[in-house]
């Protein structure tokens, strides 16, 4: 009777606990959808995520910038590896930013609650976790709305799927603005504090909790309170006391001392050049490209997040190299300096010394895309016999004023002989050349003055169309539309993606594939004992070419690895003002210098167009 009497209960029981699985199952679900429709909404991948923050960004505003881009705001960044950061910076920031971040599942109820609190005090916070944080750095953006508050929520939920904690607390380490066009820790540390978390870079300044705290509490504030600022030391000193750390410089005596941040971080305050100023040519080149991509279209009128392909790190590379040899070249007379590097797997410019529109008298660098006609459509090879004797009215003659005769044309390219190449324009013409040229979809083309001059490189060319024959020699073919700087642009106000560029490849043609293997093989001899550009290898597999223009008024040295193509050039803007006439060989520490430091320990792998090369942009 008594059983009787209990069985309705539990069954009472047994359909609530029923109806709220149900309720809690329903909400999962359409918990899941609305997060993976509001990712799909933004293009929130974990490919783009990582790329969005291993890039420098750069906000656009074309109708403002068009004219004047140096004044478009930058943010550097330097991609720094989790276990690269020490555990005391770790520790700072999770303090300061969110002590619960391994424990939420991307939001913080309770910090959400203290925050709308503290709005109705003097001391208003933020309720965002770590995760928010970087769902509205990477993809949401600033804009002051409650839908973006629940767009980042959904992010950040996406976010906390699809990334374990430790790799999102890396990209955090990476992407806060820190103020003085800095983003990320690596960055700012450099800019601070003259520091870099990079293991394998020597270091002239030691790390210390101090600094570990003034680098955490400059996100709340990049602005008004970066280590730049008394506010900065006051905050930092607070942060290390809740941490159980005694201060050892901001003590509470030094940080009452207005002048405490130019002894704390007088590396900002002594540095002359900021890493954005280093930023100046690729930022030029990214707003006129803009300009040029989106003309014609509605999103020019809006405000853009930018991301490009140049890489903070590289262009350090080169300006260390440029600091280091250029010096004595200025002297003899050569003061105007013009230095790319091109990534092969990608196609984008990394680091760039030179104004949007450059051109260059490009010397003895045309004779490898003269070379083509004859490859491609004569069906020479390396081997083929080509005479070295005087030619023409007057006669054409070389830089050492000697004759080799008959001689490969390997050896030719590689010791840089004028006449088989002026014979080469007049037999075969201009138009064979271009006819490949159109074939292997470059802007280069042999045009505009007599055979001899176009043959012996004496005209100027554009320096981006230079470059995107070599690169898509460099890459066979699989980078046909480089040199790159634009990697993605996005509306600041509804953050929809505008442009996107990747490198595209030539259709297969197994005739070109072997004319640019045959080229690798020759300018690789470029290299060698009788090449022009001996000394250039810091490891085996390196092509080059030099080039001297008539009367030596520009020298320019190209080389390429799988892993980059380089060019660097001299040029005289007053030829009657050159102390010395130097060759282009005068740049080849300066390129090696360049391309051991760029490549750093890893061999960047054969040359030539065999089976295994990565294609770019897949």
């Amino acid at each position: 009777m008594e059983a009787d009497q209990q069985a309705p209960r539990y069954r009472t029981i047994w359909l609530v606990l029923s109806f709220a699985i149900m309720i809690f199952g329903s909400t999962l679900v359409g918990v899941h959808a609305w997060v993976d429709q509001v990712a799909k909404r933004y293009g929130a991948t974990v490919e783009t995520t990582r790329e969005r923050v291993h890039s420098n960004r750069l906000i656009v505003d074309l109708p403002r910038h068009r004219h004047k881009p140096w004044n478009a705001p930058i943010e550097e960044a330097m991609y720094v590896d989790y276990d690269d950061v020490p555990q005391v910076m770790r520790e700072a920031l999770l303090t300061s930013e969110d002590s619960w971040f391994f424990y939420h599942p991307g939001f913080n109820p309770i910090a959400i609650g203290k925050a709308l609190l503290s709005q109705f005090g003097d001391d208003p916070r933020g309720g965002s976790t770590i995760t928010q944080q970087i769902a509205k750095q990477v993809y949401v953006g600033s804009r002051r709305d409650f839908k973006r508050k629940f767009d980042e929520l959904a992010i950040a939920l996406w976010l906390e799927w699809h990334f374990t904690k430790r790799e999102l607390l890396e990209i955090y380490f990476n992407t806060p603005f820190m103020g003085h066009n800095t983003k990320g820790l690596e960055a700012a540390a450099r800019y601070y504090f003259g520091y870099s978390f990079k293991r394998e870079r020597a270091q002239s300044v030691a790390f210390t909790p101090d600094i570990a705290a003034s680098l955490a509490v400059t996100i709340k504030n990049p602005t008004s309170g970066n280590p730049t600022k008394p506010r900065n030391m006051v905050e930092a000193r607070r942060l290390l006391l809740v941490m159980g750390i005694q201060p050892q410089v901001l003590t509470e005596k030094a940080v009452a001392d207005a002048k405490l941040p130019r002894r704390f971080a007088r590396h900002a305050f002594a540095k002359d050049r900021r890493l954005s100023d280093q930023f100046g040519s690729a930022r030029d080149l990214a707003v006129e490209r803009l300009d040029e991509k989106l003309r014609g279209r509605e999103a020019r009128k809006a405000s853009l997040d930018v991301v490009t392909f140049y890489s903070s790190e590289t262009q350090l590379y080169l300006e260390t190299a440029i600091e280091k040899y250029y010096p004595p070249i200025r002297r003899a007379g050569y003061d105007r300096l013009t230095a790319v590097v091109v990534n092969n797997a990608s196609g984008g410019v990394e680091a760039i010394v030179a104004p949007p529109g450059a051109s260059l008298y490009p010397g003895s660098t045309v004779k490898p895309l003269l070379s083509l006609c004859a490859i491609v459509e004569k069906g020479w090879t390396a081997q083929t016999r080509v005479d070295d004797s005087p030619f023409g009215i007057p006669p054409v003659q070389n830089g050492d004023r000697r004759y080799l005769g008959r001689i490969s044309l390997e050896q030719a390219l590689a010791a840089s002989r004028n006449p088989p190449f002026v014979r080469m324009m007049r037999t075969f013409g201009r138009g064979c050349a271009n006819d490949v040229l159109t074939r292997i979809d470059t802007k280069f083309r042999f045009s505009g003055a007599k055979d001899r001059s176009l043959a012996l490189g004496a005209e100027p060319v554009k320096l981006m169309n230079l470059l995107d024959a070599y690169v898509t020699v460099a890459t066979c073919g699989r980078v046909s539309n480089g040199p790159l700087i634009l990697k993605e642009a996005r509306d600041r106000g509804t953050q929809a993606v505008v442009l996107v560029e990747k490198a595209e490849a030539l259709p297969r043609n197994a005739g070109l594939t072997t004319a640019f293997g045959t080229l690798h093989a020759m300018l690789q001899a470029t290299t060698g004992p009788i090449g022009t550009a001996n000394g250039s290898r810091f490891v085996n597999d390196v092509a080059a070419k030099t080039g001297t223009s008539d009367d030596n008024r520009q020298i320019t040295l190209i080389t390429f690895t799988k892993a980059y193509t380089v060019l660097v050039s001299a040029a005289a803007s007053d030829t009657g003002k050159l102390k010395r006439h130097l060759s282009s060989h005068v740049l080849v520490k300066m390129v090696r210098n360049l391309n051991a430091n760029i490549h750093g320990s890893k061999d960047p792998g054969p040359l030539g167009c065999g089976p295994g090369m990565e294609v770019a942009g897949r």
